[in-house]
């Protein structure tokens, strides 16, 4: 038995309704206060947003009338048929109720055993899917899904796993992130172990419980992931260094930060300076301070985050500085922290608050017939087409 999706409204009644009913993304889609790990843009959440958007408005009065017919064919003894219009009808038109969850999910179920074994064709609905879960702010259900039996293979994207986490870091359930990292190194998508998107998630993890024990298994992971051939980049060592600061490890806080490729950039420079302070080697912090002093240095040159330190750096070097109790040691760094502040080089953003900055989206130009396709690409046959082809704009720089 054939599911019909509704008929569209014409491109120019979409046109004109679409500009006077879609609210700005901004005000649209998530709640003030929420933190997310990664940009939205870079999951694909404003894509899908959109996508909503416009499936609410060619459904008009039909939303309710279509679900009710879905939830009928779910529950008939017929073996009915999900088309992927109707699959996709319901996922954009989902509410956070159990009973429209629930409809998605029974749907989920049925296209996926549908499809076992098809080779080319059938429309990769998992990241779809995962990002309702994420718009809606549902992550129980975003976590039962991943391991609901019925769905094996339906999430097998590294997108999707990589969505999935970010959303259980945002609502703080951080043994579930962790639990979800273990599953997709076991999973092995496309043959990888550590997806870097992944692995940035569960090392910030990590941070977030600010444990010893977790500490050590940062520790422990970055030896795996670097024998297996992982690039650790430098978010992921800001966190690691991060911790170990909060762990009074000082001294593994500066080993970690060796490895970053910039000497510059604000919380790398920063962790340097407090490691160091409170390894009592202000001697070797105060040069660092110096290094940041830049007359006449153009903004644009700060944009980056480059040439900045922390207010908490500093009066960590000063406590430091007249800990020795050296008054040409203590001059020289009222020297450099009146420089400081002339150059307005102390940021007043706190460590935390620079590490919980989303990750923002991969820019690049390209064509709009380019941006089309890689919009699609996490829709894709599962796994059938050439890896380059499933990333996705704002992810090609983590994954």
């Amino acid at each position: 038995m054939a599911l019909s999706a509704f008929s569209h409204t014409s491109h120019t009644l979409f046109t004109s309704v679409t500009r006077l009913c879609i609210p700005s993304l901004a005000t649209f889609i998530w709640p003030l206060g929420s933190r997310h790990l990664y940009a939205p843009a870079s999951m694909g959440l404003e894509n899908f947003v959109s996508l909503r958007q416009k499936t609410e408005i060619q459904f008009t009065n039909k939303k309710e009338k279509f679900k009710e017919k879905m939830d009928k064919l779910m529950h008939s003894n017929d073996n009915v048929m999900v088309f992927t219009e109707d699959l996709k009808s319901a996922v954009f038109l989902a509410e956070a109720t159990e009973k429209d969850l629930s409809l998605v999910l029974e749907m989920a179920k049925k296209f996926n055993q549908q499809y076992q074994g098809l080779r080319f064709g059938a429309y990769v609905f998992g990241p779809v899917v995962m990002r309702m879960y994420h718009y809606l702010n549902q992550p129980d259900a975003a976590l039962a899904a991943l391991k609901t039996k019925e769905l094996d293979g339906f999430f097998d994207q590294m997108i999707s796993y990589h969505i999935a986490m970010d959303l259980l870091y945002k609502s703080e359930k951080y043994e579930d992130v962790l639990d979800v990292f273990e599953l997709v190194q076991e999973k092995r998508i496309a043959g990888v172990k550590y997806p870097k998107n992944c692995f940035t998630i569960a090392v910030a993890t990590f941070y977030k419980l600010n444990t010893q024990d977790s500490l050590m298994k940062v520790l422990n992971l970055f030896d795996s992931a670097e024998e297996y051939g992982l690039f650790i980049n430098r978010r992921i060592i800001m966190f690691a260094a991060a911790l170990a600061l909060k762990q009074n490890q000082p001294h593994i806080a500066l080993e970690l930060l060796l490895r970053a490729d910039s000497v510059t950039h604000i919380s790398i420079c920063s962790m340097k300076v407090i490691a160091l302070c409170e390894l009592d080697r202000i001697e070797d912090a105060l040069p660092l301070l110096r290094s940041l002093i830049q007359i006449d240095l153009p903004a644009t040159s700060r944009s980056s985050g480059d040439f900045y330190i922390v207010e908490e750096a500093v009066l960590t070097a000063e406590t430091a500085s007249q800990k020795t109790g050296k008054k040409e040691l203590i001059a020289e760094f009222e020297h450099i922290k009146k420089s400081l502040l002339e150059n307005n080089s102390i940021s007043d953003k706190t460590l935390d608050m620079i590490l919980s900055e989303p990750i923002e989206t991969f820019k690049m130009q390209e064509s709009r017939q380019q941006e089309k396709a890689m919009l699609a690409a996490s829709f894709y046959g599962r796994g059938k087409r050439p890896v380059h082809h499933s990333r996705r704009q704002g992810l090609f720089d983590y994954e």
